[in-house]
């Protein structure tokens, strides 16, 4: 008997959410509730004819429709909230903004059915913290992201199937002698995994930001080497790491 390839087709059907990036970073874990996509419909005026008493003859469009996408990220560490909404981290701490904070950018999003949004410029607003403590309750940040004309007149978006990808950000890390922590923030499109790590580092992942620990290098050289991360069938993608030895140190 011969082998039939498998061929998947887009069958259009867009339902459950994996993931939300804004600027090449993943938003935090959104409420169960997900994402809402809305926004403010056409405003049109109507045109009528004295002679005419039954319809108007003209509707024309003053204001084209808007859409908004809404949601509340629950993910509450430290970077999340920064990237969202602003505000510093210090240590462990989340140091909220004093004023509320308005940026472009593009956003992907990574659909449950096998497709991709891609929204070329759009307006993140997230200035609230909304929820409740106690019971089923959950604090979180709400978020806003409304959709922008692009500046170059082209389409404001696209939807397609979604195809196999990993990034990170930054590329490369280096320590100081005295070690610490720095993060990086992966972007792909399925779960993933690191391979190896170098002696003298350590990694933690949660949801999709890898967090790279160096060690104190009481070496006389430097201490380097690459982490990879692996996606089903994706080339890897190599993380240089090197931590400066006490001849280096500024």
């Amino acid at each position: 008997m011969s082998k039939r390839s498998v061929i998947q087709r887009n069958d259009g059907y867009l339902m459950l959410l994996d993931a939300v990036y804004f600027n090449g970073k993943r938003i935090g874990n959104i409420s169960e509730e997900g994402l809402d996509w809305s926004g403010e419909d056409a405003q049109t005026v109507e045109l009528w004819a004295a002679q005419i008493r039954t319809n108007p003859v003209l509707d024309i469009e003053t204001r084209a429709a808007t859409n908004e996408i809404t949601g509340k990220m629950i993910e509450m560490v430290p970077q999340n909230c920064v990237d969202l909404m602003g505000g510093k981290v210090v240590g462990e701490e989340w140091q909220m903004p004093a004023n509320s904070m308005r940026v472009e950018g593009d956003v992907r999003i990574l659909v449950g059915t096998g497709k991709t949004v891609k929204l070329k410029r759009v307006s993140l607003r997230a200035s609230k913290i909304r929820g409740g403590l106690g019971g089923e309750n959950v604090l979180g940040i709400e978020f806003g992201l409304k959709v922008l004309a692009p500046k170059d007149g082209s389409s404001p978006g696209s939807i397609l199937p979604t195809e196999p990808f990993i990034e990170a950000e930054p590329t490369s890390l280096t320590f100081e002698q005295a070690g610490g922590s720095k993060t990086v923030d992966i972007e792909a499109s399925g779960p993933f995994s690191v391979g190896a790590v170098p002696e003298g580092f350590s990694v933690e992942i949660v949801n999709g930001r890898v967090t790279v620990i160096a060690e104190t290098n009481d070496g006389e050289s430097p201490r380097s080497g690459s982490l990879s991360s692996f996606w089903r069938l994706i080339p890897k993608r190599r993380l240089p790491c090197r931590s400066r030895s006490p001849t280096l140190r500024p």
